[in-house]
């Protein structure tokens, strides 16, 4: 297929996409269905005094509590991930062979 056919299918599939989507966007309006709120206004004041605590209380309350808890595992994570710094180091005399000579250093890095 030249790669002129396949730039004309391309653009068509891409138009028709963005056609499907924003005709999808306009009338998402229509497929909203309020659901709870309902609810909420006809029995709302019979719960709470007012309806901003009825929000307050019960919405953004677990909303809040959600946010705390990714803080939480964040915080959890990176100190898993980080660590304390170095708990254990293998010292050069560890991991030298028998044979091999000691290698010290002065200030300057030269070999003594």
């Amino acid at each position: 297929m030249s790669n002129g056919i396949r730039n004309l299918i391309m653009s068509i599939a891409t138009a028709l996409f963005a056609i499907t989507l924003f005709d999808g966007v306009y009338n998402f309006k229509e497929l909203i269905n309020p659901g709870i709120s309902h609810v909420y206004n006809a029995i709302g004041t019979n719960i709470e005094p007012n309806m901003v605590t009825l929000v307050v209380f019960d919405w953004r309350g677990y909303d809040t509590l959600g946010e705390a808890l990714i803080l939480v595992t964040a915080v959890v994570i990176v100190l898993l991930i980080f660590g304390r710094g170095i708990t254990s180091y293998k010292f050069d005399n560890e991991t030298k062979e028998k044979n091999e000579p000691d290698k010290k250093y002065n200030i300057e890095g030269d070999k003594k």
